[in-house]
C-alpha cells in the first residue's frame, strides 16, 4: 500500500513541475527581452550595425562584379574603392577596428586574382572569370589557383563576419 501511495504522490507532483519549469522558462525569458530591449539605444545600434554590414557587403560584392570585367586598367575600380572607404568612415561607428585591414585586403587579393587571370593568356579562365565563374581548370597556373584561395579565404571570413551581424 505504501507503494501505491508513492505512486499517488509523484503522479501529483508532475503538473506541479511542469509549472514551475513552464513558469521559470518564461521568466528567463522575459528577463532576456528586457534586458535586449530596455536601452532603446542598444536596439538601434543593433539595428544600425546590420545594415551598417549589409551595405558593406553589398559594396564588396559590386566590387567583386567590376573586378570580371575587362577593361583597361579598369577605371571604374578607384570610384568604387573610394566609395567602400567613404562607406567605411561614415559608418565607422558600427565596425570593428580589425574590418578594414581585412576588407583592404580582401580588394587587394581580389585585384591580384583579376591581374592574374587577365595576364595569363588563359582564355578559358578569362571566360569563367568574366561570367562570375571560378576558373578551375587543370591546367589554370599555380600562381591563379594562389590567388583564387586567397581571395576565397578572405570572402569566406567576410561573409561569415556579416553573417554573425545580421543574424544578432
Amino acid at each position: 500500500m505504501s507503494y501505491t501511495a508513492g505512486i499517488v504522490s509523484v503522479q501529483s507532483m508532475a503538473p506541479v513541475i511542469a509549472v514551475a519549469g513552464t513558469l521559470v522558462v518564461a521568466l528567463l525569458g522575459f528577463y532576456q527581452w528586457r534586458k535586449q530591449y530596455a536601452n532603446p539605444n542598444r536596439a538601434a545600434n543593433a539595428a544600425g550595425r546590420r545594415e551598417a554590414y549589409e551595405g558593406l557587403w553589398q559594396k564588396l560584392e559590386a566590387i567583386n562584379l567590376d573586378l570580371r570585367q575587362q577593361r583597361e586598367g579598369n577605371p571604374a575600380l578607384f570610384e568604387r574603392l573610394r566609395e567602400m572607404n567613404t562607406f567605411f568612415l561614415a559608418h565607422s561607428l558600427y565596425f570593428e577596428d580589425g574590418d578594414q585591414p581585412l576588407i583592404n585586403d580582401y580588394i587587394a587579393a581580389m585585384d591580384l586574382l583579376r591581374e592574374k587571370i587577365y595576364t595569363s593568356g588563359s582564355s578559358e579562365a578569362v571566360s569563367a572569370f568574366r561570367m562570375t565563374m571560378n576558373p578551375s581548370f587543370p591546367h589554370v597556373e599555380a600562381e591563379i589557383v594562389e590567388a583564387l584561395e586567397r581571395v576565397e579565404k578572405l570572402r569566406a571570413r567576410l561573409k561569415k563576419k556579416v553573417q554573425q551581424v545580421a543574424a544578432s
